[in-house]
């Protein structure tokens, strides 16, 4: 394991709710890994995730989902080609992950080689709160486990 090629990302905002959760896991990491690993949090998106991925090889981005027939506390191990489907520029102010990375790849930039994303469906986004729903608050433990694994890999 070597520090400095990885980064772990927890996205979301942490007084929505489920939203937050990406966050709450990559401060769980951030105890277990100390200075083994970059682990860090935001509430960006698009353009913005580029300054925080170029310059890695390897990125892990956890996020809240939500899906039409997912099921709070369900969690989805993706990748930016998993995403293809959502491709889209209609403003640069609502450019999404995938777009963002097609940019990056134009413009040159040092993107990760290697990103997964791990998605947890969420019940709520919407109510300000900084605690998760009993369902999402169940899966922090498997995702922060799922992703130790693959950091031993």
């Amino acid at each position: 394991m070597v520090k400095g090629n990885t980064i772990i990302i927890g996205l979301g905002n942490p007084i929505l709710s489920d939203d937050g959760v990406g966050w709450v896991i990559a401060q769980e990491l951030a105890k277990t890994l100390k200075d083994e690993f970059q682990v860090t949090t935001a509430s960006l998106a698009g353009f913005n995730l580029l300054d925080l991925l170029a310059g890695y090889e390897r990125t892990f981005i956890v996020d809240a989902i939500q899906t039409k027939n997912g099921k709070a506390g369900d969690i989805y191990r993706l990748t930016p080609e998993d995403l293809q489907f959502s491709r889209r520029l209609a403003s640069v102010h609502d450019i999404n992950l995938v777009t963002a990375l097609e940019l990056g790849k134009t413009l040159g930039l040092s993107l990760p080689k290697e990103i997964v994303i791990y998605a947890i469906e969420a019940q709520d986004t919407l109510t300000f709160a900084e605690k998760l729903s009993p369902p999402v608050e169940e899966a922090v433990p498997r995702v922060v486990k799922a992703i130790l694994e693959e950091l031993k890999q």
